[in-house]
């Protein structure tokens, strides 16, 4: 498999984990809602800190995709040179 095959497949990967976490955080969104107006102030908080960690986790995924998908362009323009060399 060729760099570029590679960094393709983990990009790829990495955009199922972005969908799953970008989907976690919006279910405990929806659930924050329904607890604000259920008035449950410990199960709201629970879920506030639960809501904040999901998005730093979905900070840390969207920065490492974004340096993949740098990744990925900078090895397919390597692999387009070196294929205009032969």
């Amino acid at each position: 498999m060729s760099d570029f095959d590679q960094l393709v497949k983990e990009q790829m990967q990495l955009m199922d984990q972005l969908l799953d976490v970008q989907g976690e955080l919006d279910l405990c969104l929806e659930t924050e809602k329904q607890l604000l107006q259920d008035e449950k102030k410990e199960e709201w908080h629970r879920l506030c800190v639960q809501i904040k960690q999901k998005r730093e986790e979905l900070q840390k995924v969207q920065t490492l995709f974004t340096k993949q998908t740098e990744e990925v362009i900078n090895s397919y323009k390597q692999m387009e040179k070196s294929s205009s060399v032969m």
